[in-house]
Formats: structure tokens, C-alpha cells, sequence
């Protein structure tokens, strides 16, 4: 047995006990290759051919992924892990509007958290001191509510958004007590820093992740990169925590098939020993 920490709760966190083989990691598949108004079903059945257990949903508009029951029969046997949508600085009440109601869809499908990416960097000049804080008043407003519904929000330190750098991600932590992280090895490295480090010294904010690969000015699938992510030491890390939160591989985009690169990712996840299969909860 070990024990999940599901960092949605204000105060000490919600501790639950599930059973683990001997990999407790869970991962799940963002939908971010096949586009923001993909064919539903195609998409969900390519990524369960791929062999994939469970989906994160990137960037779908309400109207477009329909009711609960339309995606819930669109999705098959996948499980929505978490959702993740983009965040604009100046924020604005229409905005946190929209991701409120993104919340509350995530948490109609069981989804457990929602990343926030965003927003636009201007590349002449780092964010201003009123720009990172309007970013963390948001994202805490939004990890509030989030942690209302069960639904853990986490903003994805991101290149070329407000947050970069581990000294950004330090002056957002300190702005934000709800507030989680969705950490992505590959941004974390494109900024010369470096993954493991930030995944140990940010794992008690940490509400779930993001894996891809790099090589030649392009994401590539994992394994295939050129500026040296050690996958296999973030996943040994994270699995010797037993941590509970998901494990999304986002593959931004392919020189292949978006089913290709999904079939690329579960065979190198396998073959490192990991199983890609989450189980019902």
C-alpha cells in the first residue's frame, strides 16, 4: 500500500491509502496533439490503441467536448486524469469566470486537477513585479475553488509565459498557498535548469506533471531528445515517493502521427518497467 496526498485541501491535505504494484506512478495522455477541436472519438480511440489508460483533456472549449455523458461515451474505457487550459496576464473576472466553469466540468468527468499555463511573455523585457502578482491573486482565486470541487489547480511554469525560471516559480509559491505545480521536465531543462533538482525541491507543491522530450528546436517524443532529460531518475524519484499525483506525457507535436508518437511514449514508459495501466479509483 501507499499513501496518495491530494494537495486540494487548505489545510493538511487529503491522505488516502490505494493499493500499488511495484511502479505507484499513474500516467495519462494529453490530447494536445490531435488539436483543440479534434474528432472526439478518433482521438480517445487512438490513444486507448496506443495503450493508454487514462487522457488529460488540453484546451477544449465546453461546447466542444459537449455534455459529461456525450464525452464519457466518446471516451470509452479512459479515465480524464486532468484538464489543462491557458491563462492570460492582464487577468480579468470574465477570464476567471471561464476557468471556474472549466473546474467544474473537470470535476462532473473525476478529473483530479487542472494545470494553468500562460501568460504571453513579452521577449524584450521579464514580467513586471504587478504582473506576477496578478498572475498568483488568480491562480490562488482559481486553486480555491478548485480545492472546493476536488479539483487540485496547478500552474505549469512554461517557456516564453510569465513563469520561467525556478527564481519566477519561487516568487509565485510565495504569493500562493493552494496553489500547486505542474512541473514539466523539458521546459525546466530549455531554461538550463535542471528537472530533478526542481522536482525534489518543489515536491510538497507539486500537483501533477508534465513529460515530453526535446531535440532540434521541436518536441519530440521521450527518449528521442537531445538535451539530456533523465527520464528514468525523475520517474525513480517521483516513484520512490509514492507520489499520487498523474504523470501526463504531452507530446506537443509529432514528425509522425499524433497515434504514432502516442505508441512511441507507452512503449518507452514500458520499457523502463512501468505499467500504463491506472485502474478504477
Amino acid at each position: 500500500m501507499v499513501r496518495r496526498r491530494y494537495c486540494n485541501d487548505r489545510t493538511e491535505g487529503i491522505d488516502t491509502q490505494v493499493t500499488s504494484d511495484a511502479h505507484s506512478l499513474r500516467f495519462a495522455y494529453s490530447t494536445i496533439n490531435w488539436g483543440t477541436t479534434p474528432d472526439l472519438a478518433k482521438t480517445f480511440a487512438e490513444i486507448r490503441d496506443a495503450g493508454w489508460s487514462a487522457v488529460e483533456l488540453f484546451t477544449h472549449q465546453l461546447d466542444w467536448l459537449g455534455t459529461p455523458d456525450h464525452l464519457r461515451a466518446a471516451l470509452g474505457s479512459l479515465q480524464v486524469a486532468t484538464n489543462c487550459w491557458l491563462i492570460e496576464v492582464p487577468t480579468s473576472p470574465a477570464q476567471t469566470a471561464k476557468l471556474k466553469n472549466q473546474i467544474d466540468y473537470a470535476a462532473l468527468m473525476g478529473a483530479e486537477a487542472m494545470g494553468l499555463y500562460g501568460g504571453n511573455r513579452l521577449r524584450w523585457r521579464t514580467p513586471a513585479a504587478e504582473e506576477y502578482a496578478d498572475l498568483a491573486s488568480c491562480c490562488e482565486e482559481l486553486a480555491v475553488y478548485g480545492a472546493d470541487k476536488g479539483v487540485t489547480v496547478a500552474y505549469h511554469p512554461h517557456v516564453a509565459c510569465t513563469i520561467e525560471t525556478e527564481e519566477e516559480i519561487d516568487l509565485l509559491m510565495d504569493r500562493t498557498e493552494v496553489l500547486t505545480l505542474c512541473l514539466d521536465a523539458s521546459h525546466i531543462a530549455l531554461v538550463d535548469e535542471d528537472p530533478v533538482t526542481q522536482f525534489r525541491k518543489y515536491y510538497d507543491r507539486l500537483g501533477y506533471i508534465h513529460l515530453k522530450d526535446w531535440a532540434r528546436g521541436k518536441f519530440v517524443e521521450m527518449g528521442q531528445g537531445t538535451i539530456g532529460i533523465d527520464f528514468a531518475a525523475i520517474l525513480d524519484y517521483l516513484a520512490g515517493q509514492n507520489f499520487g499525483g498523474w504523470v501526463v506525457i504531452e507530446n506537443s507535436r509529432s514528425d509522425v502521427s499524433p497515434f504514432e508518437s502516442a505508441r512511441i511514449n507507452a512503449d518507452f514508459l514500458t520499457g523502463l518497467g512501468y505499467s500504463l495501466e491506472t485502474g478504477a479509483k
